[in-house]
């Protein structure tokens, strides 16, 4: 029952909030082509390791397996570039920030402003350049107060035990005024569960049996976030996007823009 209460009153609360955007409408919102196929991407395993329902696991199929036929851009890097053309504004001195490089979405983050991209070696220092790419932390950034004009991220805070933290530490470096643009996956139907937590010494202790993200299975998921997100993480200064209307739960961006 507290899920169902959940649902509705968060419902109500979107349709104030949300807008919707139809990002295949006119074709790849990136490259303009109007071909696209789809392929699966959630495994069994994963599937019931999550307790996806049919309809969610289609829809999560959706997000990350349809894919455009020109560029490659899944609709989850679609549904974030749409939120990213309509809310920023493209000039050489407008400073981006792309943590953990999105795939496919570097080359039309170039044509917003000066762009900074990130990835996160554990053993090598913060701050240094690693394959072209600066090395940092999410929850440690290393670049001094209001910074950045526009900062995006993906698919990375489920994977974080102080996700929390990450949230911050992306509203210190931007500019005020400025705009935090992110996904995550949410299932609607429930309320967030954690899989694993750190013991006083940082080990990694699992509470559910150990699921992961990623083709070689290379990210484990410390949080399956529910709809209960969204009341911890939104006030009325964010918005919700979702791609037509409910079409698809699990593809939507969050943008929270940083007070001025």
């Amino acid at each position: 029952m507290r899920v169902q209460n959940l649902v509705v009153n968060q419902q109500c609360y979107m349709f104030k909030k949300y807008q919707s955007c139809q990002i295949d409408r006119k074709g790849c919102i990136n490259c303009g082509c109007d071909q696209f196929s789809q392929k699966s991407v959630i495994d069994t395993e994963l599937a019931e390791c999550w307790g996806l329902s049919i309809q969610e696991r289609q829809w999560l199929d959706e997000r990350e397996g349809h894919y455009c036929l020109g560029c490659k851009m899944t609709k989850r890097v679609r549904m974030l570039l749409w939120s990213i053309k309509k809310l920023s504004r493209p000039s050489e001195e407008f400073k981006v920030l792309h943590l953990n490089q999105t795939n496919n979405l570097s080359e039309a983050l170039r044509k917003v402003g000066q762009l900074t991209e990130t990835t996160y070696q554990p053993k090598e220092p913060l701050g240094k350049t690693v394959g072209g790419l600066l090395n940092q932390d999410i929850c440690r950034l290393t670049f001094r107060n209001s910074q950045f004009d526009l900062v995006i991220h993906s698919e990375i805070l489920e994977h974080l035990h102080d996700y929390q933290q990450a949230l911050s530490e992306v509203q210190r470096v931007l500019k005020p005024g400025g705009i935090q643009i992110y996904t995550v996956p949410i299932l609607f139907s429930r309320i967030t569960r954690r899989r694993s937590k750190l013991d006083d010494i940082k080990r990694t202790i699992d509470v559910l049996p150990p699921s992961f993200h990623g083709c070689e299975r290379e990210f484990p998921v410390v949080w399956e976030f529910g709809i209960d997100f969204f009341e911890e993480k939104t006030n009325g200064d964010d918005q919700i996007h979702f791609d037509d209307y409910w079409y698809n739960q699990t593809v939507f961006t969050l943008i929270k823009i940083k007070p001025g």
